[in-house]
């Protein structure tokens, strides 16, 4: 498994134009991460259902673009044995102390909030995931990704709310249950993100899920970043779904709320998350609805990407490229794209 990745990783960092030292990093931090799991067979099915891919496969790639300039990234679920999601939470735990002991990657924020996220609900889809972002000529960066349904759906908002508490943020939590979340039962978190080190800057993230939205309830959203422009968001959700209808597919349209310990009464940036695989019916059409959201460079950039990851006709399948994702920054629009190496197979369209 763990040589089936690092080989995609290396296909996905020499088309966007690494150098071999960028992407020896890449591989290099893939296969230390990989631990003891990666060393078994991928197999014809997965051995556990990893939520990270549509076919479990418990990594993912992602290019993420500003101007040109490429950052290869993934995303991987650590695998215990047998792999549970008990055995899965402690070995990401394990993962954690190796990337402190070995790299000195910060853990001090994570331990105050893991009691909370600790996963004892059987209804949870994961608990911990690890995330990795590199940039050319950078050093890796790293991310945790948490469950705030660990203990049950019922309870992941109040997990949500203490975690902030803990961290000193909780002006975070009021703008997020009064301006990010007023559709009720409809707006929920998903995901909860640290970066894992001691920068003042150092984010805490929060993925809401935003069931049956429309692309106005999307714009109401974004329109709270600090560089929002106005109609980007309904524009670019109308552009990817080819509708201007509520958004029903069986993954919800997400955004992203980030905040720092500096300013933590609204976001620091909100980043817009749309499942093109939901509403595309094969790779080939997704890409088609993705070319003019680009400039001519970064459509390149992608293009390459997508074509280096494939391992079958895009028109055979849906899921390759999994989420298309942007926010404003630095003046600049950000575009991410989210890609599956399919090692158990993609969706007939």
């Amino acid at each position: 498994m763990q040589s089936f990745g690092s080989e995609r990783l290396a296909a996905l960092c020499q088309a966007v134009g690494f150098d071999g030292r960028d992407t020896q990093t890449v591989r290099h931090t893939f296969e230390r991460m990989c631990g003891p799991w990666g060393k078994q067979d991928i197999g014809k099915i997965p051995a556990w259902r990893s939520d990270i891919t549509d076919d479990h496969t418990p990594f993912e790639l992602s290019l993420a673009m500003e101007g040109g300039q490429p950052e290869v990234r993934f995303l991987l679920e650590a695998q215990g044995e047998p792999t549970t999601l008990r055995s899965s939470w402690e070995a990401a735990l394990a993962l954690n102390e190796r990337l402190h002991r070995e790299l000195g990657v910060a853990l001090e924020r994570f331990e105050q909030v893991k009691e909370l996220f600790e996963p004892v609900d059987a209804r949870a889809r994961f608990g911990l995931w690890h995330a990795v972002c590199v940039a050319p000529g950078g050093a890796p960066t790293f991310k945790v990704y948490l469950n705030p349904s660990a203990g049950g759906p019922e309870g992941a908002e109040e997990r949500v709310r203490r975690a902030f508490e803990r961290l000193g943020c909780a002006e975070a939590w009021r703008f997020l249950s009064t301006v990010a979340m007023r559709r009720g039962s409809l707006d929920q978190p998903l995901y909860f993100s640290l970066d894992l080190s001691e920068r003042r800057a150092a984010r805490i993230k929060v993925y809401l899920a935003h069931r049956e939205a429309s692309a106005e309830d999307i714009e109401s959203v974004l329109s709270r970043a600090p560089e929002y422009v106005p109609g980007e968001a309904r524009g670019f959700c109308q552009a990817l779904q080819k509708g201007v209808g509520r958004f029903r597919g069986a993954r919800p349209t997400l955004t992203c709320l980030a905040f720092t310990s500096d300013e933590p009464r609204r976001p620091s940036s909100i980043t817009l998350h749309f499942p093109i695989r939901c509403y595309a019916a094969n790779d080939a059409e997704a890409l088609q609805r993705i070319r003019p959201l680009l400039d001519a460079e970064s459509r390149a950039l992608l293009e390459r990407s997508v074509k280096a990851l494939a391992r079958r006709p895009l028109e055979d399948g849906v899921g390759l490229i999994q989420w298309v994702s942007m926010r404003r920054q630095g003046g600049g629009r950000r575009t991410t794209f989210y890609l599956a190496t399919e090692a158990y197979g993609g969706a007939q369209p």
